[in-house]
């Protein structure tokens, strides 16, 4: 099969961008003193991508002479001005007035994630989709939710309907040249209108016919639509290029064994299987090691902060007998209820930690047995792994999936040193 055409979306307004996009196109905003987009093209470069198409309209101009004809990225670029607004499926068909001779790999000019083409299209080849979106963990607030069949077919699409976690679209899609030539179909048909959308108005219609799938990929995903995502992107982008790889720890079930009534006292507190091996093992690595737990004893006056620093002296003093070397632990005392941000699988707690300490998120792994915590990591762009021990992953309602799957603390610690290795 042929490498993908990308078809990048970069003709919207950025209302919500404004003030500055009142002067600049969202994809010129710069980040970390670069326009969005030098990240953006770098990437699909990276990734084989040659020739790309850039669908243009609000302050096209700006973008051409930025972008010019690709080659400081190694890219052919093209570019699909449109003269008025046409949705994502008007713009999209606008640009391939006759159909493409291979599939359209179709972006939003405002997203930036950890994109696998290479498994998405074997995914695509052979599932025979028509349009394969791709699809994410993480929360669903302001982003399209998407339930799956257990063949990956798309049973429900719900754009921006949904809060809580589970999978979300990212907003790319691979699609045939097939699904090109049925969507002008529906419009000559007068079934949907020039201007369309194809996340509301076509991929129900794919859907329905059993021709959309969905391939579940992991990793970082950013957009920059917003002012508080922009900030984001900056902050990550900032410790990509900076920051250092660290190793992320759940407590209960990982480095303790898991209790159902929670360990309340230092007797309670005793040591998983092979936890302390695998400390010493990772340890050796020149990484630094952060535990990150929930612990909403505290906040439910089940135990007391004292009582939690009691329970933690206890395992800092078996850490130090063995030369094991932790660089922090943050914990999380909040009930459920309470809604706050870094109660996991919320990512507060690994924010916090990359903005104190400048850790790279995107070259770091988190190690647990709850599958809030795996979402957790996935969401944020960490290589996980999920522990057979404790909860097994058993916890939630969700069922991310991780990097690795390990027996224990010391097999994921072996798993860790292998990739390391490479």
């Amino acid at each position: 099969m042929k490498t993908p055409i990308a078809a990048i979306l970069a003709g919207g307004l950025g209302t919500r961008l404004r003030p500055l996009t009142y002067k600049i196109p969202k994809p010129l905003v710069r980040i970390n003193r670069k326009p969005f987009f030098s990240y953006l093209l770098s990437k699909l470069s990276s990734l084989g991508i040659r020739e790309v198409v850039l669908l243009v309209g609000y302050k096209a101009s700006m973008i051409r002479k930025y972008c010019g004809d690709g080659k400081k990225w190694g890219l052919k670029i093209v570019y699909s001005e449109e003269k008025g607004p046409l949705g994502t499926g008007g713009a999209l068909l606008n640009a391939f007035p006759s159909l493409p001779d291979r599939p359209v790999l179709l972006l939003n000019g405002d997203t930036y994630f950890n994109l696998d083409l290479k498994n998405l299209v074997k995914f695509h080849n052979k599932k025979n989709a028509w349009i394969t979106l791709y699809a994410m963990e993480g929360e669903l607030s302001e982003r399209g939710a998407v339930t799956i069949e257990k063949n990956y077919s798309v049973k429900e699409f719900s754009e921006k309907q949904k809060n809580g976690f589970g999978l979300f679209n990212a907003g790319a899609y691979l699609i045939e040249p097939a699904a090109i030539k049925e969507m002008k179909k529906l419009i000559a048909k007068h079934r949907i209108k020039r201007n369309f959308s194809i996340e509301k108005d076509v991929l129900p219609f794919f859907a329905a016919k059993r021709k959309l799938f969905a391939y579940i990929g992991h990793g970082y995903f950013l957009d920059i639509g917003t002012h508080r995502s922009l900030i984001e992107a900056k902050e990550f982008f900032k410790y990509k290029e900076k920051g250092r790889a660290a190793i992320f720890l759940d407590r209960d079930g990982v480095i303790n064994r898991y209790r159902e009534d929670y360990v309340k006292t230092p007797e309670e507190f005793v040591f998983e299987e092979n936890a302390l091996e695998g400390l010493e093992e990772l340890s050796k690595l020149d990484m630094p090691i952060f535990i990150v737990t929930n612990q909403s004893v505290v906040g439910r006056k089940i135990i007391s902060k004292k009582m939690l620093k009691k329970i933690h002296e206890k395992m800092l003093s078996a850490f130090a007998r063995k030369n094991i070397k932790i660089s922090g632990i943050f914990v999380c005392p909040h009930r459920p209820e309470e809604n706050c941000s870094c109660r996991k699988p919320k990512p507060g707690m690994l924010f916090k930690i990359r903005k104190k300490f400048g850790i790279d998120l995107s070259s770091s792994y988190l190690i647990s047995d709850s599958s809030a915590d795996i979402l957790m990591g996935n969401s944020v762009g960490c290589m996980t792994i999920l522990l057979k021990k404790g909860l097994k992953g058993k916890d939630g309602t969700y069922k991310p999936t991780p990097s690795f799957v390990a027996d224990d603390l010391l097999h994921a610690a072996m798993i860790i040193k292998s990739r390391l290795r490479k």
